[in-house]
Order: structure tokens, then sequence, then C-alpha cells
């Protein structure tokens, strides 16, 4: 189903289809009576912000520099986040994983459960990790079956799009009442 998008690493290329099918993607299951794994966050009981923010999130509908340098003057990918003069990309593992940021590093700390049985390296003192990680881990940390991972998604979601202007992403679209696009 994903064809090429097997073959580029998310971290090297800024291509949506490969991140979704190397970091998100669920495998079809053997059942012939459904054959298409839903994602468990759209089975639970969660906000529409909570959601909303999930589904950017895991479909590259964000404004995490990575998306949003496309759309740019200056086209940067740098994190503008990160404190110091290492230069990160600012994609979804570095907001999940590598960020320095104060706000990120104590919402890491207050989700702190959720990375301790993955990332031997997190620490409460360094809520960071200091290189990339392969992508089946970052799979796996994305498909553990804790339902306050949703809740860190969205908050950490919230804390990358704070101070920056939402007021398109926010609007709702004709497409769901079933009218033609504008």
């Amino acid at each position: 189903m994903f064809g090429d998008a097997e073959l580029v690493d998310p971290n090297m290329h800024n291509n949506k289809l490969a991140t979704y099918h190397s970091w998100f993607a669920i495998a079809f299951s053997r059942n012939e009576r459904m054959p298409i794994n839903v994602p468990r966050y759209l089975h639970l009981d969660l906000s529409k912000h909570v959601m909303r923010n999930i589904g950017r999130f895991r479909l590259r509908a964000h404004t995490l520099k990575v998306k949003a340098a496309a759309w740019l003057e200056d086209g940067s990918c740098v994190c503008d986040q990160c404190p110091g003069k290492d230069e990160h990309v600012q994609n979804e593992v570095h907001a999940l994983l590598i960020c320095q940021d104060h706000r990120v590093c104590e919402l890491r700390k207050h989700f702190s459960f959720l990375f301790t049985p993955f990332f031997e390296d997190f620490l409460a003192a360094q809520p960071f990790l200091l290189q990339q990680v392969n992508n089946q881990l970052v799979q796996d940390f994305l498909s553990q079956q804790n339902n306050r991972l949703f809740l860190f998604l969205s908050e950490l979601m919230d804390l990358f799009v704070a101070g920056r202007d939402q007021s398109a992403a926010d609007q709702p679209n004709n497409l769901a009442e079933g009218h033609p696009p504008l």
C-alpha cells in the first residue's frame, strides 16, 4: 500500500507518506470481517480538541517547522523552541523526544511513565534524548496501550502551536457538512 514510502527515512526526507508509514501506520487485520484496524484513540471518549490534535500530529497537519517550512519565507526547519546552538529539525520525533524547551521537558516529566519503558536514557533530570532513535522504537512508543499517551500528544501539540496564528486551522470546513469546497 505504501510502495516507495517504505524505503524513505522520515528523519532524512520531508515526506508525509514516509512519515506516516514509519511512525503511525497500523497493520491491516487478518480478520476478513474487519480488514482495517482503526487507530485506538478513535474508540476513546476524548474531547474534540484532543482528537483534533492527535489527528493533526499523526497526519502531519500541524505547524511544526518541518511542515510549515514549505509555507514560510525563510523555509527553515530548525527548531525555534530549543535553547542553545544545536540545530535540530523540528519534526514529530524531535517534539516527542529531543526538544529541550523547558515547557516540553516539564510536560515529559509529568508523563514520564510513558517514556521509561521505551527509553533507558530518559531521566527526570534530563527529560530529553540527545540522539535520534530508530523508527521502530518511535512506532512502538506511539502504539503503546496507555490512554494517557493521547493526552500527552495533545498537550504537546498545544505547546508547539502556542503563539502561532491558528485561525485558519481552527475554522470548520464545509466538507464535514457535505458541502462542496468553496
